[in-house]
This record gives C-alpha cells, sequence and structure tokens, in this order.
C-alpha cells in the first residue's frame, strides 16, 4: 500500500505528518517504529491526522518506540502549517486523546498554540529509589541520593501540561543528566519527559535574555527542540521567579532556547477559568515543511 506523507521540522523537532481521513489506515506498532526509524524516514514523532473540518481535526502521535503520546506542542505547530499549506486554514483545533488545542498560523515565522493550564503536583511521590530521600519547597522537590558512599542532590519540579514533566533546575544539574534521567524514572514508573535548565541564576540576575533548555522526552529520547518542554518549563520559571527568594518578578512572557532554536512561552490569566483564574499557556514559534513523500508498505 501506498501512504502519502509529509515530512516537517519544528527547530529541528521533525515530525512525519499522514493525512489519514481517507486512508482510514490502521498503523502497527512494528510499521510505527519502522516509518520513524531513521533508516527508512526517519522522525521524532508520527503524527496520524483525520480531518473532518478546520474546527475539529483528530490527531494520535506516536514516538519512535511506537508508544503514544498524549501531546506535543511543536508537533501542534507542526500540523497548523501543514493544514494552512494543503487546505489554507489559518486556525484549526486540533484534539489529542479528547483534549482541545487552538491553533493560529499568525505568520511564515510565527504560529501560536494554545496549551491550555498548567497544573503543578506538590505531593511527594510514593515510589522512592533505595536511598533517595525527597523534601517538598514549595512547588518544587528537594531530592538527595545516597549510595555506597556517594551522593548527589537536584531540585526538580513535576508540571502536567497534556503530558508530565519533571524540570530539573538546580546548578550543574546537566552534569548528571544519565543519572538524574534515570532516578526520575525509577520514581515515576510510567515514565516522564526530563528537561533541564541550564542557566538560571544567569537568567535571574538578567546577565542571559533566554532560558536555555535541554529536553529528554519520554519515547524519544533527547530532542533539539520540544514545544511541550518549553511550555511546562516556562509555566514553572514564570512562577518561580515571581517568589521574592527568586527575584519577585512579575512578568508574562519568557524565551526559551534549545538546540534547535528560540520558543516564546506567554501567559494570560482567563477569567473564566474552572481553574481558579489559573494562567493560560501559549507557544509560539515557527515550523516548516521539508518535503512530500509516499512510504510503501
Amino acid at each position: 500500500m501506498q501512504i502519502p506523507f509529509t515530512k516537517m521540522n519544528s527547530q529541528g523537532n521533525d515530525f512525519i505528518v499522514i493525512d489519514n481521513t481517507k486512508l482510514l489506515y490502521k498503523f502497527t506498532n512494528d510499521q510505527i517504529k519502522s516509518i520513524c526509524s531513521r533508516t527508512v524516514i526517519g522522525c521524532d514523532q508520527l503524527l496520524l491526522l483525520t480531518i473532518i473540518d478546520s474546527n475539529h481535526i483528530n490527531c494520535m502521535i506516536f514516538n519512535q518506540d511506537g508508544s503514544s503520546a498524549e501531546q506535543c506542542g511543536n508537533g501542534m505547530r507542526a500540523i497548523m502549517l501543514f493544514l494552512y499549506k494543503t487546505y489554507d486554514y489559518a486556525a484549526c483545533k486540533v484534539f489529542v486523546n479528547d483534549k482541545q488545542y487552538s491553533i493560529q498560523y499568525v505568520n511564515s515565522e510565527v504560529i501560536k498554540v494554545d496549551m491550555g493550564i498548567a497544573s503543578f503536583d506538590e505531593k511527594i511521590p510514593a515510589l522512592l529509589p533505595k536511598g533517595t530521600s525527597i523534601s517538598i519547597k514549595n512547588i518544587f522537590f528537594d531530592v538527595k541520593v545516597t549510595n555506597e558512599g556517594s551522593s548527589l542532590s537536584f531540585s526538580y519540579a513535576y508540571i502536567t501540561i497534556g503530558n508530565p514533566h519533571c524540570i530539573v533546575f538546580s546548578n550543574n544539574s546537566f552534569i548528571h543528566k544519565k543519572e538524574i534521567s534515570s532516578i526520575i524514572n525509577s520514581i515515576y514508573e510510567n515514565g516522564v519527559n526530563i528537561s533541564f535548565v541550564l542557566n538560571l541564576d544567569n537568567f535571574i540576575n538578567g546577565s542571559e535574555k533566554n532560558l536555555l533548555l535541554r529536553v529528554n522526552e519520554r519515547g524519544s529520547g533527547w530532542t533539539k527542540s520540544c514545544g511541550s518542554g518549553a511550555t511546562a518549563t516556562g509555566a514553572f520559571i514564570l512562577k518561580l521567579i515571581s517568589m521574592p527568594e527568586y527575584g519577585g518578578r512579575n512578568i508574562n512572557q519568557i524565551f526559551i532556547e534549545q538546540e534547535g532554536g528560540i520558543l516564546e512561552v506567554s501567559m494570560t490569566v482567563v477569567q473564566n477559568s474552572v481553574l481558579n483564574n489559573s494562567p493560560q499557556l501559549f507557544l509560539s514559534g515557527p515550523t516548516t515543511l521539508e518535503y512530500d513523500g509516499v512510504w510503501h508498505d
């Protein structure tokens, strides 16, 4: 069977988009892993679309390992550009696992996604590896791991924004990224996206304008850009720096710089929010269409 696809790229985070509206093709797990493989076509994630109209596009997201994903901010921007180029849609509503994302094509450099509301988890996890202790400090956790005479300490926040994220922000944590990623994934047995903030002190004191970030995505590994990771991190940092001990700045916009480029995360308080007027988060940035092709099953 011949299946048309479009290869998209959101700042190094690449996708294969398939309009499955007419095909209604049922992909097996092995087929998903094959099409995502860098030896075949290759992508970080596969996006399967079923289009009813601009206000109702159903999307299924699959990772390189064949697992399904709950959300993808960079993928939403890729979908918007695909729909703009293919159907002349300038705005759309995409549904992933019944969660709605409103997306707007602003111009060739900016596609804006309504990412919804971030939920902060402030409960100490029940599942802890041997030698691990966790304490809560306001909106984040302090972790200390002691093992055979050596110790490792770091701080992170757990945030859900359609999918789960741990934001590790303590100084020099990225040096220990393998150990920290392993510890966090042993705490959250279903896995989690793990973001490392590289320059919090310099961002707080104003010597660096952009927040530097690296993300280890669940099911895909280290990627050059992660939209939901940027959004979750932005939500956390904007809340963190509003506290007196972290500068006491109340701002509603932050620029997140990853290997693939810079994304803007902004927030607006929605007065009719069902979650106590919690800030609505928006992710803005570019995406590109690389090429169209046909996959032969």
